[in-house]
């Protein structure tokens, strides 16, 4: 478990060591942020019922794009390795392959929860400033809260599989997108069922949460393959 953490704390070091690597990842959150900042202080909608209406709607956006972030981390957990000719080098380290394999895991997976939570509590938080905040929209919050991570550990899953299958960064990436947007064309067009049915909701996190061991899992079998 040290050796995963070590590598763990090494992936996320490489992270921040290059931030331009993940600005256009958060051109997005910001941008709806923005949004919700306009919303709350200039009031264009007029009523508190529809500005917590759009709130939500941006929260549950956030919750979709903020993990997206995981797409380009994932796609170059394996597959970078591979185009960069360090992958054999890698596998030579005095580390078991499971340390290996589950430490670059966690070191991509805190970025997306991290930009998505923060988003979130940045916009509840407007909410709470203006006086917009009314009985019962902290569960709505939960929800979108709670999906962040969930969706966030599907796309790591399904990155760290696909790069793996992959020989180049750029496909596995591309194909993780396409994975990504379908996502977030079936949680938009059905955000007002999440939000009114828990049991929709709890199917979709935990069909989420058992596609995700499911790609661990091939991921994990596919990955000593390599040596």
């Amino acid at each position: 478990m040290s050796a995963a953490l070590g590598i763990a704390r090494h992936e996320l070091r490489l992270i921040f060591k290059e931030p331009r690597f993940l600005l256009p990842f958060l051109i997005t959150p910001l941008l709806l942020m923005g949004l919700q900042a306009y919303a709350v202080f200039f009031q264009p909608l007029g009523s508190i019922r529809e500005t917590l209406l759009l709130a939500r709607s941006l929260l549950l956006m956030l919750a979709v794009l903020a993990p997206s972030s995981a797409v380009p981390l994932g796609a170059d957990s394996f597959a970078g390795e591979k185009e960069r000719n360090t992958l054999e080098i890698l596998m030579c380290l005095p580390v078991e392959m499971g340390s290996l394999f589950w430490g670059k895991v966690m070191g991509m997976y805190p970025v997306p929860v991290m930009v998505g939570w923060l988003g979130q509590g940045i916009m509840a938080a407007m909410l709470v400033c203006k006086g917009f905040w009314q009985p019962g929209f902290g569960m709505d919050v939960a929800k979108a809260m709670l999906m962040t991570p969930v969706l966030a550990l599907f796309l790591c899953a399904l990155a760290t599989l696909l790069s793996l299958v992959s020989e180049s960064v750029r496909g596995a990436a591309q194909m993780t997108s396409v994975v990504m947007l379908v996502i977030f064309f079936a949680v938009t067009s059905f955000s007002a069922l999440f939000f009114h049915s828990n049991l929709i909701y709890l199917g979709f996190i935990g069909a989420l949460f058992a596609a995700s061991i499911a790609c661990f899992m091939a991921a994990r079998r596919k990955f000593p393959r390599l040596v």
